[in-house]
Parts: C-alpha cells; sequence; structure tokens
C-alpha cells in the first residue's frame, strides 16, 4: 500500500553511488514504461466513464453498492492521476525527483490515501453483500441502516480516516534525523511501526474481515439452496419463494462478482504489501543495492487493479451498460451531427416510398380520408352505415 520510501531512498543512494550502475537498462525500462501508460490510459478512462454514468444516472445512485463503486472509482481515479504518474517518470529518470517537496509529498499522500481507501470501501461492499443475503425481502433495504444516507455518511467516514492517517507523518511521526529529497530521491522517512501498523490496520485486517464476510454470504448461500424446495412446496408461501428466489439470485450473482473484484485486488496488491513489509524490516540493510525492477515490477502490477475494477463490477451490469451505450450514442450525435442524420435518413425515405404506393401523402392522410366521407355522404345511394364504416379510427 505505502512505499517503504525510506528503504528506498537509503539504497537508491547507495546503489548510484557505490556502483555507478544505471538504475534500469533500456529494454527493462522501455518495456515497463509502456506498460505503465497503457495501464494509465485504460484505467483513467474505465473510471471516469464510472463516475460519469453513475452521477448522470439517478437511479444507480439509489443503489448502495452503486455509491461504494463511486468511491471507488474516484480513489482509483485519483491514483491514476497523481501516483501513477510520478512512478511512470520514476522509471525513466533513473529515480531522480526533479518537482521539489511540496509535489513530492502531494505525491505520496495521495498514495497514502487511495489505496487503503479502496480496501477499506471493498470491505463495506462485502457487509452490504452480505446483509442483503442474510434478509433476501427487502428488509433490510427498507431498513433505517444502509440507505443514500446512510452509505454516504461510511464513505465520508472511510476518506476521513484515511486522510487523517496520511497526514500522521507530516505531523511529526516520522524520522526526524532524515530529510526529505536526499539524493535527489521523493521519500518520506517513515517509522518502522508506522508501516507495520498501517499494513496490518489498512491492508492485511480489512482483506481478512472481508473474505469472512463473503465466506458466511456463501454460507447464506448453501443453506438457502437446500431449503429452496421446502419454501417451494408450500402452496401458501408459493408467492414468497418465487419474490425471494429472484431477489435472492440476483444477490449471489452481485456477490460472485464482488468476489472477483475481491480476488483481483487481492492477487494484484498481495505480492507488493509482503515485498513491502520484507524490506522494511530487512531490506534496509541486507539489500545492496536494493532489488529495484522487483518494486517496480509489483508497483505495475498493484497499479493493473485500478484498470480492471471498471471492467470486473461496472461493466458487467446490465444497467451500466445501457447507459453506457446511450451516452455513446449521444457523443456520436454530438460530434458527428451529419453523420447520424444520414443515417436517419433511409428510414424516412422506405416511409416515404411506402406512401407513394398508396398515392396518399403520410401528412395528408387525415385529411383525405375526412374528404372521401364527405363525398359519401354527398352521395344519394350511401347509407348511414356507410359512413359510420368509412371513418378512420381513433
Amino acid at each position: 500500500m505505502e512505499l517503504n520510501d525510506t528503504t528506498v531512498g537509503q539504497n537508491l543512494s547507495a546503489s548510484d553511488e557505490g556502483m555507478g550502475l544505471p538504475l534500469f537498462r533500456p529494454p527493462f525500462r522501455y518495456t515497463v514504461g509502456v506498460i505503465f501508460i497503457l495501464i494509465a490510459v485504460v484505467a483513467t478512462i474505465g473510471n471516469i466513464m464510472v463516475i460519469f454514468v453513475i452521477l448522470a444516472n439517478k437511479s444507480l445512485r439509489v443503489n448502495p453498492t452503486n455509491l461504494f463503486l463511486l468511491s471507488l472509482a474516484i480513489s482509483d481515479l485519483i491514483t491514476v492521476t497523481l501516483a501513477m504518474p510520478f512512478h511512470i517518470e520514476f522509471v525513466f529518470v533513473q529515480g531522480v525527483w526533479k518537482h521539489g517537496v511540496f509535489l513530492c509529498y502531494a505525491h505520496l499522500t495521495a498514495w497514502l490515501i487511495t489505496v487503503p481507501t479502496s480496501i477499506l470501501t471493498l470491505l463495506a461492499i462485502s457487509i452490504d453483500r452480505f446483509m442483503s443475503l442474510k434478509d433476501p425481502l427487502r428488509r433490510y433495504r427498507g431498513s433505517e441502516f444502509m440507505n443514500q444516507r446512510m452509505t454516504l455518511i461510511i464513505i465520508g467516514v472511510i476518506w476521513f480516516y484515511c486522510i487523517l492517517w496520511a497526514l500522521l507523518p507530516f505531523m511529526g511521526w516520522r524520522e526526524k534525523h532524515i530529510r526529505p529529497l536526499d539524493g535527489g530521491v521523493c521519500f518520506v522517512p517513515y517509522t518502522i511501526p508506522y508501516l507495520m501498523i498501517s499494513s496490518f490496520l489498512n491492508f492485511l485486517g480489512p482483506l481478512l474481515f472481508s473474505c469472512v464476510f463473503f465466506i458466511l454470504a456463501f454460507a447464506i448461500a448453501c443453506k438457502h439452496q437446500r431449503n429452496a424446495q421446502i419454501l417451494g412446496e408450500s402452496g401458501s408461501r408459493k408467492h414468497h419463494s418465487k419474490e425471494e428466489k429472484k431477489f435472492f439470485a440476483r444477490n449471489i450473482k452481485a456477490t460472485k462478482t464482488t468476489l472477483m473484484f475481491m480476488a483481483a485486488f487481492f492477487l494484484c496488491w498481495q505480492p507488493y504489501r509482503y515485498f513491502s513489509i520484507a524490506s522494511n524490516l530487512y531490506g534496509g540493510k541486507n539489500w545492496r543495492p536494493y532489488p529495484f525492477k522487483a518494486f517496480i515490477l509489483l508497483m505495475m502490477l498493484g497499479y493493473l487493479n485500478t484498470a480492471l475494477n471498471p471492467f470486473l463490477f461496472a461493466f458487467r451490469n446490465k444497467r451500466f451498460g445501457s447507459t453506457y451505450k446511450k451516452l455513446f450514442l449521444s457523443l456520436k450525435r454530438a460530434v458527428h451531427p451529419m453523420q447520424s442524420s444520414t443515417s436517419r435518413r433511409p428510414s424516412s425515405l422506405n416511409s416515404r416510398r411506402e406512401s407513394s404506393t398508396s398515392e396518399i401523402p403520410e401528412n395528408d392522410t387525415k385529411d383525405v380520408r375526412l374528404q372521401s366521407i364527405r363525398k359519401k355522404m354527398a352521395t344519394p345511394n350511401t347509407t348511414r352505415k356507410d359512413v359510420v364504416d368509412s371513418q378512420p379510427s381513433q
């Protein structure tokens, strides 16, 4: 989650001064740099689309899970725009920081805020899924606990906590004898206790609790499947059983999707998390030079998660998909108005052809029918029944 910046700074200086070799050779540098850029582009576009669709569609904002997804997309977008570009630059400029102390602190603070926010939001989603499966007849959705207002409060608490925790080193909880930008490297001299507590409090702990809630959710699912036939056999409860099955199946699908999301987050960030813990406890004194290639590759794997999230969750939702389609068509008409009008022209031509075969103009059909009725009324042999039968249906 957070960078092991004290170890990075100390070992980067030792590597450059002691060996005099470039940090990354060109093949590694350009290959990793291109992959980083592709991840950044996909993650930026995907998360912007998720944010825009949820904000534009009022019906999507009613669902608490979608509000959590909105918070997650904002967190990932901040990660991609404020943290990732500097790590891409780190690869190309051999780790030298050229943007001053303020941007150095802003970059690392954004990193410390957004990644814990993502994992804590995932924990909130897992609790939401568990409660939905525990109460499949919507009593939970109708309660005062998890409505739109309460969801926004939970999201606000998560962000406030993560911001406060990220600012603790700048309030004094850091190594005072080490200066930032020492040797031209951007790092904050975190203390070992701060890094260890952060690892367990903001990553391993929430991830463990998320797993527990998902295990409980699937236990409820298995129990429901065993009791489904019993509930369906009772004639008095047949209607409730159908409603429960439908709602429960929808929640099972959402829970499986959330489980995929959690697995992706776990697999992407777990290797870097363990690497960070090991480097803080062992690497500062024993790794010379620091294994920067492993650091960059594991960092890239973690950033990959920000690009996967929109595809794993939002893009697989039918309501999201229909909104994306409408958005795309609107943008297409705005960018190419002549092309969109041309695409609609064949239908009008077909209607004109149909009208020309009947020799009745499309816009004057009602007037022509009224004229024919008047002619029949003027004919002596025309009966009242003929006139009524010839009148157009309303």
